[in-house]
């Protein structure tokens, strides 16, 4: 990488980590370019190279935080080799997710119920999908549960059953709706497990 292209992606990240961390503290509404330019120490022009809004700093992060979370929690499935099934290792990555956001509400506030699934939607256009993607897919590709289904309907299901458990999670951790997350569990599982039971 040449330095001129080092030094514009260490600004990204600066105007990317003030954004995150003013966010966190006072909440997207109430934080403003400014703000986040004054944090960043750049001029505020500077965010415009990088950023057509505010909107577009919150797509970035919704992003980096999603993937930070869903690696993290894909590592550590991998650690549990008793985990035989495609589905007993998705309703591990979505467990891990959520008992990292019952531990930081503050992250899962941030999120609301818009996780993102880095990439995912762009392996059918590209075959030079993000490497935790292009993983993930070969896992869910050769499990038994998803023989004779396309990428785009793999893709579907699982955007969709990640939506579900975000929006159980923000609700049940933070509004304690329908019921407390250890109640809400065993259901968000059960549904896991059925939409992605073999084909018959």
């Amino acid at each position: 990488m040449s330095t001129v292209e080092g030094k514009k992606q260490e600004k990204r990240r600066a105007l990317l980590d003030a954004a995150y961390e003013l966010f966190l503290e006072r909440g997207t509404a109430k934080t403003s370019v400014e703000d986040i330019t004054s944090r960043a120490k750049v001029a505020k022009g500077t965010f415009y190279l990088y950023f057509q809004d505010k909107g577009a700093v919150m797509q970035a992060l919704l992003g980096r935080v999603s993937y930070q979370l869903l690696s993290e929690a894909c590592m550590a499935v991998e650690q549990q080799t008793e985990l035989q099934t495609f589905p007993d290792k998705m309703v591990a990555v979505i467990d891990h997710i959520i008992e990292a956001l019952r531990r930081d509400t503050l992250v899962l506030k941030f999120l609301e119920r818009n996780f993102v699934w880095p990439g995912l939607d762009q392996i059918e256009a590209s075959r030079d999908a993000e490497p935790l993607m292009r993983k993930l897919l070969t896992v869910v590709m050769s499990s038994p549960e998803m023989v004779g289904r396309t990428e785009r309907e793999i893709y579907q299901r699982i955007t969709a059953l990640g939506s579900m458990c975000m929006s159980v999670c923000y609700s049940s951790i933070l509004e304690g709706k329908p019921d407390d997350i250890e109640a809400m569990k065993p259901v968000l599982y059960d549904i896991i497990h059925k939409a992605l039971a073999v084909q018959k």
